[in-house]
């Protein structure tokens, strides 16, 4: 058998009424003074009304609220949490919001549980040092809004220091959270376009997290449900965008498919996406729903666990009957099917060139992740990075 590791103990609510757990879980970890964090859309948009409502009935209160969260993640954010959480007293954080908001508070835990104050002097390569923890725990609640990014129940945190532009890439289980609430009245009636790409990026994750996780069962187990949900289920999901039971299907099987993804230790691919994320400013699963045919076309014939990815995306009976010999080329040929009809269907960019990267772009996008990627990837070569940039683009 396999050498593996394996850690998750995030607890994932996921339904019509989640979010009405919320005030027992906070209980649960005798945490009786939170602070909130959002941003303006949640506000806007009535997300944070429906929290205050689950915890009308409670005698649990937010001990304070910080609604400024920008856009783009930023180190300022950090620390302006850090001083309102010492300020205020807080025994936890709720972190209600999009991506920008799930890192903040994921970073934010974790220079709290390391006892500093400022981000400019928080050493990001000592972090991970979980015995030099001030306190034991802190709890952390991540309430996704609309569609998550993948990381929420997992131990990865990123943030991009526009200053000094810098990219912070953290692994610590020190940013994990206490528990993922994904709740039918925290998510808009998606447009097809917007789930399209939420289901496309979950397949690239699990599929990646499929591969590289080939020793691993519990990563496999996430990974294979996330690619099986989204094959079934993401084009009806798109035909009835306003079913609740669909959106929550597509949605859950971007945090199962986040697991195993940001489970792996190094990833090209992850590196390479978060790049690109930066350069265009769009989300990471807006650039995995394009990227990920090309990475995977030159490894069609050499690495043999794509036979085992067909058996998710095709099923027991198909798979049985397939030829054996070829069942990595069906694999490819198939999820690539499924992503052109997806694309064609919701009308979603799948070149490069349509979200505003420029080909001159790629020599500098090519250098940032060699210099990043520590690891053994195939593609981990200036020419071969180009060229894959140059056939997505």
């Amino acid at each position: 058998m396999s050498t593996f590791s394996f850690s998750n103990d995030v607890k994932i609510l996921c339904g019509d009424h989640a979010l009405d757990n919320l005030p027992f879980e906070l209980r649960e970890r005798d945490c009786t003074r939170p602070l909130f964090i959002s941003d303006e859309r949640s506000y806007r948009l009535g997300f944070v009304k429906e929290v205050r409502k689950a915890m009308d009935n409670d005698i649990i209160d937010f001990g304070a609220t910080y609604f400024k969260v920008t856009e783009r993640t930023c180190p300022k954010n950090c620390d302006d949490i850090i001083t309102m959480y010492k300020a205020h007293g807080c025994d936890g954080i709720i972190a209600l919001g999009g991506d920008n908001v799930i890192q903040c508070a994921k970073v934010a835990k974790l220079m709290l549980l390391q006892g500093v104050g400022d981000f400019v002097y928080f050493n990001h390569k000592t972090e991970m040092d979980a015995e030099n923890a001030v306190y034991a725990d802190l709890p952390l609640f991540i309430l996704p809004t609309e569609i998550p990014s993948g990381i929420e129940a997992t131990d990865r945190a990123y943030i991009f220091d526009e200053k000094n532009n810098f990219f912070y890439n953290f692994n610590s289980v020190l940013t994990r959270a206490s528990a993922v609430i994904l709740d039918v009245r925290l998510t808009d009636i998606m447009p097809a376009k917007v789930m399209a790409t939420a289901g496309l990026g979950a397949l690239a994750m699990g599929v990646k997290g499929f591969v590289d996780n080939a020793g691993n069962p519990m990563a496999l187990a996430y990974a294979t449900g996330a690619i099986h949900t989204v094959i079934n289920e993401l084009l009806p999901a798109m035909r009835h965008n306003s079913n609740s039971d669909y959106r929550i299907s597509i949605y859950s099987s971007v945090i199962n498919a986040g697991i195993a993804y940001y489970g792996i230790e190094e990833s090209l691919l992850r590196d390479m996406t978060n790049e690109l994320s930066i350069k265009t400013s769009l989300s990471p699963l807006q650039i995995l729903s394009i990227i990920f045919p090309v990475y995977y076309k030159e490894k069609v014939n050499k690495d043999r666990v794509f036979k085992s990815v067909l058996m998710p995306v095709v099923g027991e009976e198909q798979y049985a009957l397939s030829n054996a010999k070829s069942r990595e080329i069906v694999a490819i040929d198939t999820l690539k099917e499924f992503w052109e009809k997806v694309v064609s269907l919701a009308e979603i960019p799948s070149k490069l060139r349509e979200v505003g990267l420029e080909q001159s772009d790629f020599v500098k996008l090519a250098d940032a992740v060699i210099n990043r990627y520590k690891g053994t990837d195939p593609h981990n070569n200036f020419t071969t990075l180009v060229k894959l940039l140059e056939e997505a683009f």
